[in-house]
């Protein structure tokens, strides 16, 4: 069976994100009107171990777009992520 370049391309890139939609889940930041940036920055930086930049940029996200990715792993990991950054009052869901 031949294929040309293009569904070959499209084939395999659906393969990887089936691949990496069934080992990954991800742990989505909502905005609120509770906490404020610096928390939130830490938080990040602490729990989802993020740079300052990227908590920063994590941050704007979810104020500007109502949510964000915050934390990408298994679904262990994110239940791990977003209990602890709940205990923090932020407002969290997993996606997986």
């Amino acid at each position: 069976m031949n294929q040309n370049p293009s569904e070959k391309t499209i084939i395999e890139d659906e393969t990887k994100e089936s691949f990496q939609n069934i080992y990954f889940s991800k742990v989505i930041l909502f905005n609120d009107l509770v906490n404020d940036f610096g928390h939130v920055e830490d938080c990040l930086m602490k729990i989802c171990f993020k740079s300052k930049k990227e908590a920063k940029k994590i941050s704007l996200e979810a104020h500007n777009n109502g949510k964000a990715i915050c934390f990408v792993g298994s679904l262990e990991e994110c239940e791990t992520v977003a209990e602890k950054l709940s205990a923090e009052h932020l407002t969290v869901s997993i996606n997986s």
